[in-house]
């Protein structure tokens, strides 16, 4: 036989003159409890957390209409040479200023060093390096990707990328400096990246979000076959343009509404962010055509009239959204969408008082 247990909501309304206490009975105040129906079974409260918790991102995925929700992109090492510790020298990054093909030569440039290495471009076959774009936490705000950077990589693993640095040292030794040498062999042993490089799909769309405290979020659809996505990133795969507009918009609302109540971003977010979406009741599957039609529209408007700058945190970033119109109309749609108690525990999953 199933039954489904309901919820309520208790309120302590004011004791008239007397004092709360914990070792007051039951009996005591129940009189000044205000009881209220939550309007929601005990087992739909709990499915959005188990979805998250039993880390089932597939569940997950198919109630939010999308292919896949990946909450952490590609582990990479030396992109900028590092943090930088007291008392160490900078090293090199992977982050290539300049690269290009002469003839049967390749010629590229690190980041952090002075000068320019040429290998055979037979080298690039040999160990399966390629200069990927790759989407970096830092060039994400709200609607707006700035830039790709282009970084070298083996597609097929870490020790093929040391061994083909380890070449480029020895056929360039003579002609570089000593500190362009040193900053490079720094960067062989402190680099690390995986052994399968998986790019995005050229006729895929997806929302790509900070995974680091402020999910800011933008679109972008590959328009090449090397765009890879960095680790502080989390991303949403999905056929359908309008549905990546659609919730690239919904994450960045959600982000505005952590700042406008106060609150204070987790530290590392993963896929929670996507599962606040759901929570919310936000989900493009559950929102009506109208609605959805106007916020795609939006977003799209957004992406256009978004800053490209670099602010020094997203609160920022956030904040100067208020001044867009568009912003403000896509706010004004979405706020009587949404119930403030499913708003509040999702914003319970990213952010804290």
């Amino acid at each position: 036989m199933s039954w489904k247990s309901e919820l309520y909501v208790v309120k302590l309304k004011a004791l008239s003159g007397k004092e709360y206490s914990k070792k007051m009975s039951f009996d005591e105040i129940k009189e000044y409890l205000e009881i209220s129906t939550y309007g929601k079974t005990y087992e739909d409260y709990i499915k959005p957390g188990l979805l998250y918790f039993t880390e089932d991102l597939k569940t997950l995925a198919k109630k939010l209409g999308v292919e896949r929700i990946v909450p952490m992109g590609l582990f990479i090492r030396g992109i900028y040479g590092g943090e930088r510790k007291k008392g160490e020298e900078k090293y090199a990054g992977l982050v290539v200023v300049e690269h290009s093909v002469e003839g049967d030569m390749f010629k590229f440039k690190l980041y952090n060093t002075k000068d320019e290495l040429i290998v055979p471009v037979d080298y690039l076959k040999k160990y399966g390096v390629k200069v990927y774009k790759m989407i970096y936490v830092g060039e994400i705000n709200p609607f707006r990707i700035n830039r790709y950077l282009d970084t070298i990589l083996s597609e097929r693993g870490e020790a093929m990328l040391k061994k083909f640095l380890e070449e480029s040292l020895k056929l360039n030794e003579r002609g570089i400096s000593v500190e362009t040498y040193n900053r490079i062999r720094k960067l062989i042993d402190e680099l690390q990246q995986p052994g399968i490089i998986r790019p995005l799909i050229r006729d895929r769309f997806y929302v790509v979000y900070r995974r680091v405290r402020a999910f800011t979020a933008a679109t972008i659809k590959p328009m090449s076959d090397d765009i890879i996505i960095k680790d502080e990133i989390g991303y949403i795969e999905t056929r359908s343009e309008d549905v990546a507009y659609y919730y690239t918009a919904i994450l960045n609302y959600l982000a505005f509404k952590v700042i406008e109540f106060k609150r204070t971003f987790i530290r590392t977010q993963y896929g929670k962010p996507v599962l606040a979406v759901y929570i919310a009741g936000l989900s493009w599957n559950s929102m009506d055509e109208e609605t959805k039609t106007k916020v795609v529209e939006l977003s799209k408007r957004l992406h256009e009239k978004a800053l490209s700058k670099e602010y020094s945190n997203q609160k920022k970033a956030i904040e100067d959204l208020e001044g867009i119109l568009e912003f403000k109309e896509l706010v004004k749609i979405l706020d009587p969408k949404v119930n403030p108690i499913s708003l509040e525990k999702s914003l319970e999953k990213v952010s804290f008082r």
